[in-house]
Parts: structure tokens; C-alpha cells; sequence
């Protein structure tokens, strides 16, 4: 069993940092709480070089310099699985994202595994290794951690060493590993994007049945939640929850007992509902009725047209389908080719380009 150093203070991790700062991959996995929360708690942080493993506990470092500097060293690749909940906590504990990421979930998609594979199960069928996942609901932020979880913490990192070399060896053999790291660095790019609270109205279920006065009402209320949820910190669902922000958007209630009928009950009148009654006491903005993707021209025919395409590209190069095209890549290409406007769609783009192009005429 591989053993480990467990990192509590800033001498310690800098000093591990210069042990590690000349390597040519790293593994990296982050354990954290996000149950009522905007952003993720970082509990424990997993970094393993292939020699050198280490659990680093965040709660007493107050530098992280040392390890942000590898974090951007270029010349490090950054090994992960599935790593956008991972992206979440760097950018807010960090303030950066590691670069380059190479992603063992998205190197196996490119080898007929399932888009959304699991690292334990991809760990049995690639190094015949069983892991133990007992400890998945850990408090990571309680301590002490027990040596069990510590355990299961580490796992996750030296395991996924191997098992990206060994996915690199395939796909080197199939000539996929240059698509395989344009993938990573596409989901990388997506999770990175950063929400306009002006378009939170646009995340509600159901917001395109509301037009007029009631979708400028969803526009401002959904606007509101968004921003006061990430300053508080707290879940947006937790300040008001989606499906009684529409009713408000759409009824437009003009006293806190109609709000109560509407579904805002409680805490959440003494916190919020006063502010909402003057948000909905604003002037109302004019926001053009949603669009939905589905209502588009030729809606149906071109997504046949596609899904037909990907079966073929299939067939012809053992990719799996859902690789190929998901329902966000159809609509992406929909609403390109009939707005004209607006970069060129992902599958007309990197390595998905020569495949699609001769069906998108």
C-alpha cells in the first residue's frame, strides 16, 4: 500500500511543492460539501505525482501560492476524473484552474466506454483493482478524518496515475488521443463559463411559457435570487425555490399573504418577502418571449439529419454515439445555422469537424 503525507501546514506544502515541481503530470482530486451552499466547501485536496502522495487539509494553510504556481505550470499535466465539479472548487478556492487537464472519464468515452463512466469501475476494468467506496458521503469537513477515509481520499489520486497512462497507450494506438484532449479542454472551457445574473431567468423551468409583464417579473426576480444567493453563499433553491418564483413571476401578488399562497412560507417571507414585493413593485423591463429550441424551422428534420450522421460516423469509426452528439450539441447547431450568426458550433469545430462536415451541407 502506497504510503502518504498528510499536509496540515504551510511549511509542509511548500516543501512538497518543490518535491513535485518538476514532474510531468500530477493527479489531482478534491473531496468537498455543497449541500445547502452556492459554492463548494473544499474539504481535503488529493495531489499525487506517480512517487509522491499527499492529502493536504485546508483548514489551517493560509498560502497556497506554491501549489497555485503548479496548478499553471503548462508544463505539468493535470490528471483528473470527471473533473467539473472538481473546476468548481478550484476557481472558488483558488481563483484558477489547473492547466492542462487531461480527464480519465473523457479519455475513456473515446474507448466504448460510457460517457459518464465511474472512476472505480473504470480502475476494475483497466488495472483489475477493486475499490472500496464506503466513505462517498464523508463529512469532508469534520475532523479528525478517520484512516479509512483518508484511505478512500487517496485512492482517488494514485490510482488515476496508472489508469490515465494506460487509456493514453490506447488512444495512441487508435489515434484518438489528440481528440480526446481537444474533448478535455472543450469541457473544461464549458464549465468554466460564467453565468450573467441577467440570464438567470433563462435557467427557470418552464420560463418560456411566461411572456410580457410576467417573464420581465421571472427576469428580475431570477436575477435577484442568482446574485443574492451567490453573496450570502447559500443555494438558490434555498433563498426561493424555482417552481414558487415562477408563480410569483407569473400572479405578480401584491401583499406577504399572497405570497404565502403562492408557495413562499415562513422564514423565507420574514427574509425575503418585502424585497420581492418591491422588486415586483419596479418598472418591468422588455424582454423579448423565449425562444424554444424546438419551435425552430426544420427543428425535427435536422436533428434526424445529425442523429443519422452520428450512427453512421459510429459504425465507421467504433466511437460511441453519445460521444459524437448530445441533444446540446443538435440545438447549438440548430440555432447556428438558422440564426447565422455566432461561432462556428462544436461539430463543425476541432475534432468533430471532419467527421460531420460531408452531413452538413
Amino acid at each position: 500500500m502506497l504510503t502518504y503525507q498528510f499536509i496540515t501546514n504551510n511549511a509542509q506544502l511548500s516543501n512538497y511543492c518543490l518535491a513535485i515541481k518538476n514532474s510531468s503530470a500530477i493527479a489531482l482530486d478534491t473531496e468537498f460539501v455543497r449541500t445547502r451552499t452556492f459554492y463548494p466547501h473544499l474539504g481535503l485536496l488529493q495531489v499525487f505525482n506517480g512517487e509522491f502522495a499527499a492529502l493536504i487539509d485546508p483548514i489551517a494553510i493560509t498560502d497556497w501560492q506554491c501549489i497555485i504556481d503548479l496548478f499553471r505550470n503548462d508544463a505539468i499535466e493535470k490528471y483528473f476524473h470527471s473533473c467539473s465539479e472538481d473546476i468548481e472548487v478550484f476557481m472558488h478556492h483558488f481563483d484558477c484552474v489547473p492547466t492542462p487537464i487531461i480527464d480519465s472519464q473523457v479519455l475513456a468515452s473515446f474507448l466504448d466506454n460510457p460517457l459518464s463512466s465511474g472512476y472505480a469501475s473504470l480502475v476494475k476494468k483497466y488495472l483489475n483493482i477493486d475499490l472500496d467506496k464506503s466513505e462517498t458521503r464523508t463529512d469532508w469537513l469534520k475532523r479528525p478524518l478517520t484512516e479509512k477515509q483518508c484511505q478512500y481520499a487517496i485512492n482517488d489520486v494514485i490510482y488515476l496515475f496508472p489508469l490515465i497512462q494506460k487509456l493514453k497507450s490506447q488512444l495512441i494506438s487508435n489515434h484518438y488521443l489528440a481528440a480526446a484532449y481537444q474533448e478535455c479542454q472543450m469541457v473544461i472551457g464549458r464549465k468554466c463559463e460564467v453565468i450573467n445574473p441577467e440570464d438567470a431567468y433563462l435557467n427557470i423551468k418552464n420560463s418560456w411559457q411566461l411572456k410580457g409583464k410576467s417573464l420581465g417579473q421571472l427576469y428580475k426576480l431570477a436575477s435577484w435570487r442568482y446574485q443574492l444567493a451567490k453573496q450570502q453563499d447559500i443555494a438558490v433553491n434555498f433563498v426561493v425555490k424555482e417552481e414558487v418564483l415562477w408563480k410569483i413571476a407569473r400572479y405578480s401578488p401584491s401583499s406577504l399573504s399572497e405570497l404565502d399562497k403562492l408557495g413562499l412560507h415562513g422564514k423565507e417571507i420574514r427574509l425575503y418577502g418585502q424585497q420581492i414585493l418591491n422588486i415586483l413593485s419596479e418598472p418591468i423591463p422588455d424582454i423579448p418571449a423565449i425562444r424554444r429550441i424546438n419551435s425552430y424551422p426544420d427543428y425535427k428534420v435536422i436533428t434526424d439529419q445529425l442523429k443519422n450522421a452520428a450512427v453512421k460516423i459510429a459504425s465507421q469509426t467504433g466511437l460511441n454515439p453519445d460521444l459524437l452528439l448530445s441533444r446540446r450539441l443538435i440545438n447549438q447547431y440548430v440555432k447556428w445555422k438558422i440564426d447565422k450568426k455566432g461561432q462556428d458550433p462544436e461539430i463543425l469545430s476541432g475534432w468533430r469537424k471532419p467527421l460531420f462536415e460531408p452531413y452538413c451541407q
